[in-house]
């Protein structure tokens, strides 16, 4: 033991952790651990928002140097919690160390260890990992009056761990605590340790056919990995092909310095609800909630097809379910939403196009880009995919294995459900994300995160809430879909009669003329409307005869990222000069012309 010199209240100890096994090796990040380093990057020191934390409290007390044996058997097994990500000529790689040792940290807790182990949980996760200084596992446990271990506090780095790779392990350590194995009471427990079994079957000991992520990594940059990727793409490129450029083609709210709104709603009415609807479709809990998801969305928005982002983990094999790391990429939806129909008719219709969204989520992130880049500028407009959706439990969690819910059943649930507002976030790059993850106790954890500069005021709350209702609502009752917004109080958002629908989605073309103009050197532009119909597409007049319309289209092109509510237009028109001053926009058409051009490839 060594005095600790964190901030705070002082802790009595830190314990040294020592690891030796095998040999050091290094290799790419996986596909998942590219996606996730781009976004810690991004982040910087707000990265601490994925930390993954979670105090344990242990049934019966045990020596510290059964919790040390048992870490370091895990430490030694798998290649995650002895690896650090690092830069190397601009590129990241992770690098597995064959020794080193870790910080356990000590804390009091003789009187309350399950508070303890939460505020020490809580400041274990306070800061971002600092991936090429320290280990993507931050260990802490709480001692009783006899210095046993009567608690464990974990906290992992995103990087290094999804929900369903952080649960696993966990898994073992619990099963290493609590097991029938005797481990001597010393202060250096021997390298070898004998493994616990892992929730899907039999885990191997001291490494030897553990899945590793350096593997995984080696399989994706593999003919057979290339090829499965080339299908994702594939994927990708056909539904971007027709999607809107984004769902947030609204008008903007005004907002203060921190417009990132965090709503959570835990509620066993939720888990009972969907499972049963689940059930009914023979769909999943996925569909169910995925389907709402999109309906309230685009019920708001404005929108006949939807287009989000899926954070998939695809453990489909032995393999991959053992993988102590993370496995999570983002899958492609876009579809057409059902609106004619009944709420459970568009459950039905989600299953399959989700189901191919995920099929194909296995694919190289960066080729991704090229993908998203592509289409877009064949189309016309920059891609805004920052709606998502994660559903975090675990298989079977909520199975309905008891007769359905009635209605005073489901009302006496709802009765204990519970809202929370975190505190809100100065940036993210999602505008909206509904995720699910398992509460325990048959309780489903509804998270929300909204952008208020696209879905202002108590939308967020109106959101989360009416999730449940609709869900409660659809097993006693037929919902027709149109009944959405009335059924939660929900008001769609009000757009103009400056906005136009085009095949790219809504669009301002006064912002439309203004990015053309600020690609033309500042001349009079003007951007008009096709005709009135849904779908129509846009014409700029530029009062500059020399414009070339493919270069101009080109530099709008370039203008086009991070904007909402905007796409190139169709066509250009060079024209000799502005029509006279208050000859109204229609004059624009009839002025001589010099050059015109298309805004999209032939």
């Amino acid at each position: 033991m060594r005095d600790a010199t964190t901030d705070g209240p002082p802790d009595p100890a830190v314990l040294d952790l020592p690891f030796a096994v095998g040999e050091a090796a290094s290799g790419p990040l996986t596909w998942a651990q590219s996606v996730m380093w781009d976004a810690m990057q991004w982040f910087g020191k707000e990265a601490n928002q994925f930390n993954i934390g979670q105090p344990l409290v242990l049934a019966e007390p045990v020596g510290q140097a059964r919790l040390l044996a048992t870490l370091r058997g895990l430490v030694e097994a798998h290649q995650t919690l002895r690896t650090r990500y690092v830069a190397r000529s601009g590129q990241p790689r992770q690098e597995v160390h064959a020794s080193g040792a870790y910080d356990v940290v000590v804390a009091d807790g003789h009187d309350d260890p399950a508070r303890v182990a939460e505020e020490l949980a809580g400041r274990l996760a306070e800061t971002a990992f600092d991936h090429e200084a320290e280990w993507p596992l931050r260990v802490g446990c709480v001692v009783d009056g006899e210095r046993r271990v009567t608690a464990v506090a974990l906290v992992g780095s995103h990087l290094a761990f999804d929900g369903w790779a952080f649960n696993t392990f966990v898994d073992l350590l619990l099963a290493g605590l609590t097991g029938e194995q005797d481990q001597p009471e010393q202060a250096s427990p021997p390298a070898a340790v004998p493994q616990p079994a892992s929730p899907v079957g039999a885990q191997p000991s001291a490494g030897e056919g553990v899945p590793q992520a350096l593997e995984q990594a080696a399989f994706e940059g593999s003919p057979a990995g290339q090829q499965q990727s080339r299908l994702g793409l594939r994927h990708w490129e056909q539904g971007l092909s027709a999607a809107p450029a984004s769902m947030f083609d609204l008008p903007r709210a005004a907002t203060g310095d921190q417009p990132i709104e965090r709503h959570l709603l835990d509620s066993a009415a939720v888990a009972a609800a969907a499972a049963t609807l689940a059930a009914r479709t023979r769909t999943s809990f996925s569909t169910v909630l995925l389907c709402l998801t999109t309906l309230v969305l685009t019920a708001y928005n404005g929108h006949d097809t939807a287009v989000l982002k899926l954070i998939t983990g695809n453990r489909l094999d032995r393999r991959s379910r053992d993988l102590i790391a993370l496995n999570t990429l983002d899958a492609l939806l876009a579809f057409t939403v059902p609106r004619d129909v009944d709420l459970l008719t568009a459950v039905r219709q989600t299953h399959r196009p989700a189901f191919d969204a995920y099929r194909r989520a296995q694919c190289d992130p960066r080729a991704v880009r090229t993908v998203v880049e592509e289409v877009g500028r064949r189309r016309g407009v920059s891609f805004d995919l920052s709606t998502y959706f994660n559903n975090g439990h675990r298989g079977n969690d909520w199975a309905v294995t008891g007769p359905e819910p009635g209605p005073d059943r489901l009302a006496e649930l709802r009765a204990g459900s519970r809202y929370t507002r975190l505190d809100p976030l100065p940036r993210s790059d999602m505008k909206f994300m509904v995720a699910a993850s398992n509460a325990g106790e048959g309780v489903c954890r509804l998270g929300l995160l909204v952008d208020t500069t696209y879905l202002p005021g108590a939308l967020g709350e109106t959101i989360v809430r009416g999730i449940e209702t609709l869900l409660c609502d659809a097993v006693a009752d037929e919902i027709g879909v149109a009944e959405i917004p009335g059924r939660i109080g929900l008001t769609p958002a009000v757009r103009g009669a400056d906005w136009v629908r085009t095949p790219a989605g809504w669009v301002r073309p006064a912002d439309v003329a203004e990015l053309v103009r600020g690609a033309a050197g500042g001349v009079e532009v003007a951007v008009l409307a096709a005709g009135p119909a849904p779908g129509t597409g846009l014409t700029a007049y530029v009062a500059d005869a020399s414009a070339v319309p493919e270069e101009l289209h080109r530099r709008v092109l370039d203008l086009l990222s991070g904007r909402t509510g905007v796409a190139a237009p169709d066509g250009y028109v060079a024209c000799v000069a502005a029509p006279p001053a208050g000859a109204g926009p229609d004059a624009w058409r009839g002025v001589p012309v010099a050059a015109r051009g298309p805004g999209r490839p032939a």
